[in-house]
């Protein structure tokens, strides 16, 4: 068995129109937004953080990567990354990782979680969803063998506390 975490980046920022898409940034609710899911996620055990090469991934996972201590490593296939590339990067992640999140963006998270598990949720900004996988190895991953064991978003998470 093994974990597969996928979290939608925060709120990018959209004050400058000429930053080009990959380089855009978190706006300020984008920034909180990181906080209340790295706060969320302290303590879970997770072996590494795949991450997109674009800004606003990259600012969403370092809280997650701090509180978690664990290693990551930036993807540009996951940047505008269709489900079908997604599957690809999984498959190729080390056995020794038991459980791994990946940071990426909207359609393709959505998409990704309906073709492991069936359905999906809507994932919007700052989204987790925890994906079990009937596997044992990560190669094995394939469509339908995973279970959406849990859904949280950032706004869920700031109306409980």
């Amino acid at each position: 068995m093994k974990t597969l975490y996928l979290l939608r980046h925060a709120k990018s920022d959209w004050s400058e129109p000429a930053v080009a898409d990959h380089d855009r940034p978190l706006n300020r609710r984008g920034k909180r937004a990181r906080k209340i899911v790295a706060t969320y996620v302290a303590g879970w055990r997770v072996d590494l953080v795949v991450c997109s090469t674009a800004r606003r991934a990259r600012q969403t996972a370092k809280p997650v990567v701090a509180v978690l201590g664990c290693r990551v490593q930036y993807e540009e296939a996951l940047y505008a990354a269709v489900p079908a590339r997604l599957l690809e990067v999984v498959r190729t992640l080390s056995d020794r990782n038991e459980s791994v999140m990946l940071v990426g963006h909207n359609p393709s998270l959505e998409e990704f979680t309906a073709m492991l598990c069936g359905q999906s949720p809507h994932y919007p900004t700052a989204a987790l969803g925890t994906i079990g996988l009937s596997i044992d190895t990560w190669d094995e991953v394939s469509p339908g063998c995973g279970t959406l064991a849990a859904f949280v978003t950032a706004t869920q998470l700031e109306a409980t506390n």
